[in-house]
This record gives structure tokens, C-alpha cells and sequence, in this order.
């Protein structure tokens, strides 16, 4: 059995999208469009909260769809799913 060198060798969620493409996945997993396996979304989520740490403002929150990813003003970063 081959050791994978990374969790995205065996994941469907590309290391390369961009904040919003990241929003737009989860969005439609969210709404059943484009169901993810749990693994892949746990990994979408961490790279979502990464992409908000490096790329959004203190206190800056993004709405998209039924998601909010809000950066507070201590660096925590968090994602709300509204139903």
C-alpha cells in the first residue's frame, strides 16, 4: 500500500481555487448541487478559513450564497452555513 504524500493527492478538491471558487463549492454542497464526500469538505472548509486568514481584512466578513466567513478582529476566521 502506497503512503499518499498529501491529503490532496486523494481528494477531489483542487489545492489552487481561489477564495470564491471555494465559497461557490461549498455553496452548492451546501444546497445538494455538488455533494462532496466528508473528507473533501473538512478540507474545503480548512482551505477556505486559510485562503480568509491570508486574504481578508481584520473585522472583514464576506457573504456568498448561505455562507458568511467573517475574519474578527483577533485573526480568528470563522464559516457560518445558514439554511
Amino acid at each position: 500500500m502506497r503512503k499518499v504524500a498529501n491529503e490532496f493527492e486523494m481528494s477531489g478538491v483542487d489545492p489552487n481555487l481561489t477564495l470564491q471558487q471555494l465559497l461557490n463549492l461549498l455553496a452548492d454542497h451546501h444546497h445538494g448541487r455538488a455533494p462532496l464526500k466528508d473528507e473533501d469538505k473538512t478540507l474545503a472548509v480548512g482551505m477556505l478559513k486559510k485562503r480568509a486568514e491570508e486574504e481578508l481584512d481584520f473585522g472583514e466578513e464576506l457573504v456568498h450564497d448561505s455562507i458568511r466567513l467573517i475574519k474578527r478582529v483577533t485573526g480568528a476566521v470563522g464559516v457560518y452555513f445558514n439554511s
